[in-house]
């Protein structure tokens, strides 16, 4: 999830805790703009800032020291109209925290950006890894609503695609997708969408033979099959009208897997399995095979997860007895993988024994992906949505999802009656 860092932020400029008591003055005098005197907080000290400056705005977003650290205030500088805003950055949270001011100010406050959209300005503050809080301010920094999420796509009229926020120690990481409108009292559920359509319900189905109470007990899971680990794979986009919205959900099906399938197959050889994928399997075992074992193998020492691999490869003694004393051992200084491996073992010559071992540590795919497409978001009454595993999205229609999906001829045929 990492994956979330939306491309908007050209232009950003972002400055935390100046070693210098800078105040706002003289922060728009280095930009080249003489603020008029009746601009509020001109010569006070500045805890943190950031600063949109492009050729429409210059708008600096800003923290003071004590007594007003828990509040943000926003200065604008319109060019064309060479018009000054200000305003504090503030709002209330409802009791029971509900509604569109759920978080509190000071959740909001730490490692700001900023940045524009199509109808003001978004302000977004990192709260952990798995939860950010954006303010969205109209053109005259009024606050519209305060997400409990960060944006992933950006409609023409001013609506905004967020995902929630995680709870980042969770033992899993559901992604939940609404779309966010100024105008409306209510933010409207985009994924996940019930009802469930055939992908979802047959991911729910797997997984609640994968949950299995002793799985569950180790790993503090709630075991509620509807709710497993998952992310965006790549962009969220929409048409320029925007009615239309796609992406890819990739859920994780490791979830319910034991240590030794987890750490000691699928971790330990990832770069050897893709290895393997390129070798036609003729001749010589190619350097990269020695390369990527040797790779797996480090991050495996790393791990402390020698364990778990000796587990993963108990039913093949002989390609355990191979790979256990190279898990032991390390090349020399300068000695290349093939020579440290063969050195060891010279079983390591044979192209058989790769073949072997990639036998051993096949795993069955690691994430399902699936498209996701949206149309009948200008009238949310009409909202529908189809789900087509990927594999099944690029046969009918190519390479190229998610994008792929918003032309108008996909489009249609992907919601033609008795298209799932």
């Amino acid at each position: 999830m990492a994956a979330h860092i939306v491309g908007m932020l050209a232009g950003l400029m972002l400055f935390a805790d100046p070693a210098w008591a800078e105040t706002l003055g003289d922060l728009l005098r280095a930009r080249g703009v003489t603020p008029p005197r009746s601009l509020t907080h001109l010569d006070r000290s500045l805890q943190s800032y950031q600063v949109l400056d492009d050729e429409r705005d210059l708008l600096v977003v800003y923290t003071l020291g004590e007594p007003e650290s828990a509040r943000l205030h926003a200065a604008r500088f319109t060019r064309a109209a060479r018009a000054w805003t200000a305003a504090p950055i503030d709002w209330r949270v409802p009791p029971g925290g509900g509604g569109r001011t759920a978080l509190e100010v000071e959740w909001c406050r730490s490692g700001l950006a900023v940045d524009r959209f199509p109808d003001g300005f978004l302000i977004r503050a990192h709260i952990n890894p798995s939860a950010e809080c954006t303010i969205v301010l109209g053109p005259d920094l009024a606050v519209r609503g305060v997400l409990a999420g960060w944006p992933v796509a950006t409609l023409a009229d001013g609506r905004i695609v967020y995902q929630r926020n995680q709870v980042h120690f969770a033992s899993f990481h559901p992604v939940a997708l609404a779309l966010f409108d100024p105008r409306q009292p209510a933010d409207l559920v985009l994924y996940p969408r019930k009802p469930y359509r055939a992908a979802r319900t047959a991911q729910v189905a797997r997984m609640r033979v994968a949950y299995s109470p002793t799985w569950c007990n180790a790993h503090n899971h709630p075991c509620d099959p509807e709710v497993f680990d998952e992310h965006v794979n790549g962009d969220v986009v929409t048409d320029a009208r925007g009615d239309t919205l796609a992406f890819v959900m990739a859920w994780d099906n490791t979830t319910g897997w034991s240590d030794a399938e987890r750490w000691g197959r699928l971790e330990a050889f990832r770069e050897l399995r893709a290895a393997l994928a390129r070798w036609d399997g003729q001749g010589a075992p190619p350097a990269e095979l020695y390369r990527s074992l040797a790779a797996g193998l480090a991050r495996v020492r790393n791990m402390k997860a020698e364990a778990h691999v000796a587990a993963a490869l108990a039913e093949e003694p002989a390609l355990g007895g191979l790979v256990g004393p190279a898990l032991s051992s390390r090349p020399a200084a300068g000695e290349d993988e093939r020579s440290w491996l063969v050195a060891l073992d010279a079983r390591w010559a044979d192209a058989d024994t790769w073949k072997r071992l990639g036998g051993a540590v096949a795993v069955p795919e690691e994430f399902t992906e699936v498209v996701y497409v949206y149309r009948g978001l200008r009238r949310p009454d009409t909202l529908e949505y189809r789900e087509l595993l990927r594999s099944d999205f690029e046969a009918r229609f190519g390479p190229g999802a998610p994008r792929r999906a918003l032309e108008r001829d996909v489009v249609r045929r992907i919601f033609r009656a008795g298209s799932d």
